[in-house]
């Protein structure tokens, strides 16, 4: 990538003159037209991208206009991703301080965004839902602007995070006190670690308890309603002896939902469903019954992330501090009392 020293070199002019002319005071500083047509026309040759960060920096203080770029990686649902913008628009809302840029990526190919590489884009970048070799990327890669990270941890960046193991446990002692010992688990592939802390929390929960959660109770499925509704059904089918069914994410648990319906089976009187809440409150509200779920605080991580991401531009530093957030259980009308039959 060419740099400014390049475009100086080609319009054999000094640095200073450049940065004048590209930050619109050529006039002010009384640049010719001859001297700024042959920095545009050096700009032109090289394909010249002056960096946002370093041209801001030096406006005025009364311009003080800073822009944040948020990678969202491309196999998250939109309704997270909704869920995140509004936790966002809470803190830019009426704000001309901030502006938001929104990338996708593809998961574990974070290394091949070229926006991340070159920053010349954005001031601070926050990064959500990195696969673990995103993460090493990230870790071994030194980056000219901060970086926040959604929901993962790091000893380099500053993190916003929940206790994911926490939310399983949690789960598993709402279960315990209505006396469900026999549950069943629909939960997706664990292709990240927070997920499978998730289930390892609910299944060490189990296992401390004297009830273990044997494999041939436990299905694994996508995170989507239908994901959710096939699960149910598999486990229906295979008569598999229960009180109540975990779910890893509000999708399966909506989609397990239905499938009971489907079948007559009432809930919570035959069967209880508790689910991890990753989706939309409201969804979970307004579901029928409405839905139990350990709920995940997405709005208030990403207020979070936005005011790690503007201190540190701010501040011009970089402290890796962690902010683990809360995960309240929000009690509804799909868990109950285990029904007093033996499974």
């Amino acid at each position: 990538m060419s740099t400014i020293r390049e475009v100086a070199a080609l319009a054999g002019v000094s640095l200073s003159t450049v940065s004048i002319v590209i930050n619109g005071q050529a006039q002010a500083r009384k640049i010719t037209p001859v001297t700024c047509e042959k920095v545009w026309d050096a700009v032109r040759k090289l394909d010249y991208k002056p960096n946002i960060a370093a041209r801001k920096l030096r406006l005025s203080a009364d311009s003080d206009s800073i822009t944040i770029a948020l990678f969202w990686a491309n196999d998250f649902r939109t309704t997270m991703l909704s869920r995140f913008l509004q936790g966002m628009q809470r803190q830019i809302i009426g704000d001309n301080s901030v502006e938001l840029v929104v990338m996708t990526y593809l998961s574990g190919q974070l290394s091949r965004q070229r926006s991340l590489l070159d920053g010349r884009r954005f001031h601070a970048a926050i990064i959500a839902n990195a696969s673990e070799e995103d993460i090493r990327f990230l870790e071994q890669t030194d980056l000219n602007f901060p970086v926040v990270l959604y929901n993962r941890e790091s000893s380099r960046y500053p993190c916003v995070t929940v206790d994911e193991r926490k939310m399983g446990q949690m789960a598993a002692e709402e279960l315990l006190t209505r006396g469900h010992k026999n549950i069943c688990a629909l939960t997706s592939a664990g292709n990240f670690t927070y997920m499978r802390e998730r289930d390892e929390g609910l299944f060490s929960a189990y296992q401390a308890a004297g009830y273990p959660i044997y494999a041939d109770r436990i299905i694994q499925t996508d995170s989507s309603l239908s994901g959710g509704a096939a699960a149910c059904r598999k486990a229906l089918d295979a008569m598999i002896p229960c009180t109540a069914i975990y779910c890893a994410s509000d999708a399966i648990a909506l989609g397990a939902l239905r499938t009971l319906y489907d079948r007559g089976i009432r809930v919570p009187e035959q069967l209880s469903v508790i689910s991890i809440g990753n989706g939309e409150s409201s969804y979970a509200a307004y579901a029928m019954p409405a839905l139990s779920n350990i709920y995940l605080p997405m709005e208030t991580m990403a207020e979070k992330c936005l005011e790690l991401a503007k201190d540190a531009v701010a501040s011009h530093t970089l402290k890796p501090v962690r902010i683990c957030l809360a995960t309240p259980f929000q009690l509804r009308e799909s868990l109950g009392k285990a029904p007093q039959r033996e499974g």
